[in-house]
């Protein structure tokens, strides 16, 4: 989707690298509190939010956020195996990261 691999390599430190915006790293705490327990996400994960999107934006990423968390969870729960463009990206990324 036009995200260099570098940058998804990256994205745990996305907090300390400087791959990323301001704007991305309100998005993708939100994402991180949000995956590991809903109500982990903060007033000040909203507020952070609320500096970079419009109130329809944040609508839209908590969706796909809601959306990505159920098709882990359906994929994970039927084995479900990756398709071909998926597989070979992953291993692109996988590939990056290694020293």
């Amino acid at each position: 989707m036009g995200v260099e691999a570098t940058k998804i390599a990256a994205v745990f430190e996305f907090e300390t690298s400087p791959l990323f915006t301001d704007a991305e790293r309100a998005a993708l705490r939100v994402a991180w509190h949000g995956a590991q327990q809903p109500n982990a996400v903060s007033d000040e994960d909203f507020a952070a939010l609320k500096a970079h999107f419009t109130e329809r934006q944040i609508v839209e990423i908590v969706a796909v956020l809601s959306l990505y968390g159920f098709l882990n969870r359906w994929n994970s729960t039927l084995d479900t195996e990756l398709e071909a463009p998926p597989a070979a990206f992953a291993q692109s990324v996988a590939e990056t990261d290694t020293p």
